[in-house]
């Protein structure tokens, strides 16, 4: 630009919306429900650098430090299997006691569907999951079809399953206490053991990261269970990169990579993008259309 004027009001406008939306001031999921999702980040917030450069050292620090990263893992499985015995499966129960009540009520066949709908959404995901536990009458989860036997074989479902995560979380919590015991036999080893934590493991990103603070651990949101709590130790769904905020690694084309290293990818090409927009005076163009425009 021409005037030091022009780059002094324009720096407010570049910088301002790098801080808001950044993911650390405001959380994506607290603004405007109409331009925002519980599960995903907002077009709004994949397009701020910031972002991708807060959330690749959150998640770096966080999973990949020498205290952590001992335990990650095992922290990983006991987490979920926890969150999906806790939350998930609770959740889906009282899913089945409404469905039990609205069976024989037409005043709340609206509520009834609904409720269907999202058991079949997620337990079609589970199934994909956990291969070895099916429940082969998904297909009667419809409100002319379902059954009160239907709904019983149902609860049997998922009682198998939360027979599953608790031995799944007893394993991973076994297998952790066993790895602490092994490296710290001796009193130094004890010694270098707490050193070690207090050198790498910090509460207030522990904090940010596991969304502790968050009141709502899981939320309904157009036919499905959305996870709030723990987001480093959930793996996102999506087939290209599009993830919930601190997800430990993203997907592209099916294939999971760290976040740290798809971030870093994805700065860069903003980089690229931002010089060839410079060097071709992109930005001063379209101000200047705009302003032919007006």
């Amino acid at each position: 630009f021409k005037t030091a004027v022009t780059i002094y009001i324009l720096i407010p406008f570049l910088v301002i919306p790098q801080i808001i939306l950044s993911g650390i001031i405001v959380k994506f999921d607290k603004l405007n429900p109409e331009i925002s999702n519980p599960k995903e980040i907002p077009i709004y917030g994949e397009v701020m650098t910031s972002r991708w450069a807060y959330e690749a050292l959150a998640v770096r620090l966080f999973k990949d430090n020498e205290y952590e990263k001992l335990f990650y893992n095992f922290e990983k499985s006991m987490y979920q299997s926890d969150f999906k015995k806790n939350y998930w499966i609770r959740t889906l129960r009282n899913k089945i006691t409404s469905i039990e009540n609205a069976l024989n009520d037409k005043s709340k066949q609206t509520k009834l569907k609904d409720d269907l709908d999202l058991l079949r959404n997620e337990i079609k995901k589970e199934m994909k999951q956990v291969k070895r536990i099916q429940f082969d009458k998904i297909e009667m989860l419809y409100p002319e079809k379902v059954t009160q036997s239907v709904l019983t074989e149902l609860t049997e479902y998922f009682d198998i399953l939360n027979e599953y995560y608790v031995k799944k979380y007893n394993i991973a919590s076994n297998a952790k206490d066993k790895l602490v015991g092994d490296i710290t036999r001796t009193e130094e080893e004890k010694k270098q053991f707490v050193l070690l934590k207090k050198m790498y493991h910090n509460e207030n990103l522990a904090d940010f990261c596991r969304n502790s603070s968050e009141v709502e651990r899981i939320v309904e949101y157009n036919g499905q269970l959305i996870q709030k709590i723990d987001p480093i130790f959930l793996d996102p769904d999506s087939k290209f990169l599009r993830s919930h905020f601190y997800a430990p690694r993203k997907p592209v084309f099916g294939i999971f990579i760290d976040t740290f290293w798809i971030n870093v990818m994805v700065i860069w090409f903003m980089t690229i993008l931002l010089y060839v927009t410079l060097n071709f005076k992109a930005l001063k163009r379209i101000l200047d259309f705009l302003e032919r425009m007006s």
